[in-house]
């Protein structure tokens, strides 16, 4: 493990608050918002402590949530940019995320190929790491890629060909 992300202790404040904004936007849920609050602490504490994020020499794992279990690895040669994100919530709290994007990330208005990491603590720090260890394993050529083939590999490869070479010089002299 080359790095690990630290997460700020307002981070279950920002999943609670983050929570009440759809109840505030239905009019039918707004007298279960106190209850929401005394409930939902324990909750966002769990979801807090379960996020996790590694950079190793090769990936960045992402690990999240208690109740539906979440974990990415990211191979360093896929990620395409990282951006530092402020919400108005997150802005509030004096907090910001982290966002990564892939490769093939999908089009805009989906997460796919996407992680985001709310509370980074020296988010931009972070990044950087995170970063120049992607453009060390893209330049060294030690990226994400496929290892060297071993002897038996080459073997059979070397064979498949010399039955296909048989198989066209069948199918040429039935033509013929």
């Amino acid at each position: 493990m080359i790095a690990k992300a630290r997460f700020d202790k307002r981070l279950p404040t920002y999943f609670l608050l983050q929570a009440l904004v759809p109840f505030l936007f239905s009019v039918i849920f707004i007298p279960l918002i106190p209850f929401w609050i005394l409930f939902a602490r324990p909750i966002h504490r769990k979801q807090y402590e379960s996020l996790a994020c590694e950079l190793t020499a090769r990936n960045l794992n992402i690990r999240r949530g208690f109740l539906f279990k979440v974990q990415k690895s990211i191979p360093l040669d896929k990620i395409t940019d990282l951006a530092v994100n402020e919400g108005p919530i997150l802005r509030y709290l004096g907090l910001c995320s982290l966002q990564i994007e892939t490769a093939g990330g999908g089009g805009q208005g989906t997460n796919m190929g996407q992680a985001m990491l709310p509370g980074v603590i020296d988010a931009d720090e972070f990044r950087d790491q995170v970063l120049e260890q992607r453009d060390r394993v893209v330049l060294d050529g030690s990226g994400g890629g496929a290892a060297a083939p071993s002897t038996s590999d080459v073997t059979v490869l070397a064979e498949i060909s010399e039955t296909l070479k048989r198989i066209e010089s069948k199918l040429s002299d039935r033509k013929s």
